[in-house]
C-alpha cells in the first residue's frame, strides 16, 4: 500500500512562513515555497526548509505569509493558481476577508512569534501551544474550515474562530495594552 504524501505551499519565507515550512516538513508534508527574495528561496532550499521552489497547483493547502498590505493581491493570485485551501497569517483580518470571497479562503492569524526573524528564526515548534485565530466569514465553506482547523491542529496550535472585525478590535486592544501600561507606570514614577 503506497502512502500519499500531503502537499503544501508556503508563500513568504520569513519567520512565520519558514516556521510553517519546517513544521510541515517535520510532519512528512512535501512543501513548495516561494518568496520575493531569490536569496531567501535559495537558502530555504539549501537548508531543506522547503522541498521545491514555486507554487504546487495541486497542493492541499497554501499558507500566504506576506506583509499585510500585499496579502489580498497574493491570496487572489494563489487562488487562481491552485485548487486547494488558501489561508493567510496576517495580523489584520477585516480588509483581506472583505476583499476575498472565494470559499476556499479562510483568514488566519497565528498568535506566535519570536525575537528572531527570517529563516534564522524558523522554528518547527513555534505554533505548539499557540492560539491560531481563524476568521471565517459568510463566504467560508464549512468543509474548508474543518480541514484547515485539522491541519493547524497538526501543527500543535489551538484554533479560535471569531469574525474578522472582532479579531481586529481584540488585536488592537491587546497590542496597545503594553504601551498604555508602560505610559501609566512612567506617569506614576
Amino acid at each position: 500500500m503506497s502512502v500519499v504524501t500531503r502537499r503544501a505551499n508556503v508563500v513568504g519565507l520569513g519567520l512565520i512562513g519558514g516556521s510553517l515550512a519546517v513544521a510541515l516538513r517535520e510532519r512528512d508534508w512535501h512543501v513548495s515555497g516561494s518568496d520575493d527574495r531569490d536569496d531567501v528561496v535559495v537558502a530555504a532550499r539549501e537548508r531543506d526548509i522547503i522541498d521545491a521552489v514555486g507554487i504546487d497547483a495541486d497542493a492541499e493547502i497554501t499558507f500566504v505569509a506576506v506583509p499585510v498590505m500585499r496579502g489580498s493581491a497574493v491570496v487572489t493570485d494563489v487562488l487562481a493558481a491552485t485548487t486547494g485551501i488558501v489561508t493567510d497569517v496576517g495580523s489584520v483580518k477585516s480588509p483581506i476577508c472583505a476583499a476575498i470571497s472565494d470559499p476556499r479562503f479562510v483568514g488566519g492569524h497565528p498568535m506566535a512569534g519570536s525575537e528572531r526573524d527570517g529563516l534564522d528564526g524558523a522554528d518547527p515548534n513555534l505554533f505548539t501551544g499557540a492560539i491560531w485565530v481563524l476568521t471565517p466569514d459568510s463566504d467560508a465553506d464549512d468543509r474548508v474550515f474543518a480541514q484547515l482547523t485539522s491541519i493547524i491542529g497538526e501543527l500543535g496550535a489551538d484554533v479560535v474562530a471569531i469574525g474578522p472585525d472582532r479579531h481586529d478590535e481584540v488585536v488592537a486592544v491587546v497590542s496597545h495594552l503594553p504601551h498604555l501600561t508602560a505610559a501609566s507606570l512612567m506617569g506614576l514614577a
